[in-house]
C-alpha cells in the first residue's frame, strides 16, 4: 500500500490538510471535506460558510498563484518559453489575496494595533474604544468603496496588457473588500455590544 505524506494546519476553525500528490485533483467526501489543488479543508459545521468566505477565496487564489508560478518555472526552465501572462496573473491573484485579507484580519483582530494605552482602560471602556475604531473603519471603507466605483468607471474601457481582461473586472476587489470590511466591522460592533451587556449582567449578579 502506497503511503502519501500530508501536512495539517488549523486556522480559525478550519482544518487544512495539504496533500502534495493531489495537486491537480479535486476530492470531496460526505463528511464535508473538500480539496482543491491538494489543500484538503474541513470547515467547522457550527459556523456558516459565510464566516469563512475570505478564507475559502484566499485558498483558491493561493492555489492559482502557486500553480501559475510552478508552470512559469517549468516552461521557462525546460522549454525556454515563459508563460506570457504568468507575471500578470500572479500579480492580480496576490492583490486579491491582500484585499481579502483586510476583512479577514478585521473579523479576527489580526491588524497591527497599539494597545499599550487601551489595555489600561476599564473593560467597558476598552470595548467602547473598539466600537469607535470600527465605526471609523466603516466610514473610511465606505469612502473607499464609493471612490473605487468612480475609478472603475474611469478604467472601464481598458484591458490588461497580457491576459486582455477588462481592468474593471480585476478592480472589483476594491469595492468588494470595502463591503466585506464594513460587514465584518458591523459584526465586531455587535459582538462588542453583546460583550458589554453580558459584562454588566455579571456585575449586577455579583
Amino acid at each position: 500500500m502506497r503511503m502519501h505524506r500530508s501536512f495539517r494546519r488549523s486556522v480559525n476553525g478550519i482544518t487544512i490538510d495539504i496533500f502534495p500528490h493531489l495537486l491537480f485533483r479535486g476530492v470531496s467526501s460526505p463528511e464535508g471535506k473538500w480539496s482543491l489543488g491538494g489543500l484538503m479543508m474541513q470547515s467547522d459545521k457550527k459556523k456558516p460558510f459565510w464566516s469563512y468566505l475570505e478564507v475559502h477565496m484566499m485558498v483558491v487564489l493561493m492555489v492559482v498563484f502557486m500553480v501559475n508560478i510552478f508552470c512559469q518555472i517549468f516552461f521557462r526552465v525546460l522549454f525556454k518559453t515563459p508563460v506570457f501572462f504568468a507575471e500578470e496573473l500572479s500579480r492580480y491573484a496576490f492583490l486579491w489575496m491582500v484585499f481579502l485579507g483586510l476583512s479577514y484580519a478585521t473579523l479576527h483582530d489580526k491588524h497591527i494595533r497599539v494597545t499599550l494605552l487601551v489595555e489600561k482602560f476599564p473593560f467597558t471602556l476598552q470595548r467602547i474604544t473598539e466600537i469607535l475604531i470600527h465605526l471609523l473603519a466603516i466610514a473610511c471603507f465606505c469612502w473607499i468603496g464609493v471612490t473605487s466605483i468612480s475609478w472603475l468607471k474611469f478604467i472601464s474601457g481598458s484591458v490588461t496588457n497580457a491576459m486582455r481582461i477588462p481592468r474593471w473586472i480585476l478592480g472589483l476587489i476594491l469595492p468588494l473588500s470595502a463591503v466585506l470590511v464594513v460587514i465584518r466591522s458591523i459584526q465586531k460592533i455587535v459582538a462588542c455590544c453583546r460583550t458589554i451587556a453580558a459584562h454588566r449582567k455579571e456585575d449586577e449578579f455579583e
